[in-house]
């Protein structure tokens, strides 16, 4: 009944096992995500430690702690389970499977690199040169004579002083 997509956590890094994200079948054909070849390192649970659950893998930035660990066969538990605080306000409850210690606690900076979502970025283009002029084209010699007119007769019926023209009276 479990539908399988795995997504390899540490593809090809030999310093961690490789763990996988996978989704399996729950009630009422959800889909619920879990760990699955759990490192120990990543089971090292204490209070208020940074958490992150499965579902939330692909948003490591929001900060889960750690409420409260329930063994198999607690009240509203009977599977065993974890409670966890989301920062902005919160509590979540996940099976024993679902919650993993963050990465970054364990001082691992680059994980997630996903190996099944995995972007290979688009070569960009380069500029071709056409051969043609480039930048302004220069103004007609006739155009550029009459533009150096006015501009000289503006020139002298200024007065000089912030642009003002000058007073006739």
């Amino acid at each position: 009944m479990a539908i399988r997509r795995d997504i390899h956590i540490f593809n090809g890094n030999k310093k961690y096992k490789d763990m996988k994200v996978i989704e399996r079948k729950g009630a009422f054909d959800s889909v619920i995500k879990s760990y699955e070849d759990v490192d120990v390192k990543f089971k090292n649970f204490a209070k208020h430690v940074r958490v992150l659950p499965a579902p939330f893998f692909e948003e490591p930035h929001l900060i889960f702690t750690l409420k409260a660990m329930h063994e198999p066969g607690t009240k509203f538990f009977p599977n065993g389970g974890f409670e966890v605080y989301l920062e902005g306000g919160g509590t979540y409850n996940y099976d024993l499977d679902q919650v993993i210690v963050h990465p970054q606690v364990l001082g691992i900076k680059n994980f997630g690199k996903l190996a099944a979502n995995k972007v290979v970025s688009q070569p960009t283009k380069k500029y071709v040169a056409t051969g043609g002029p480039r930048g302004r084209k220069p103004l007609d010699p006739i155009e550029k004579a009459k533009r150096e007119a006015e501009a000289l007769e503006r020139k002298q019926r200024s007065g000089g002083k912030r642009g003002r023209p000058k007073a006739t009276n």
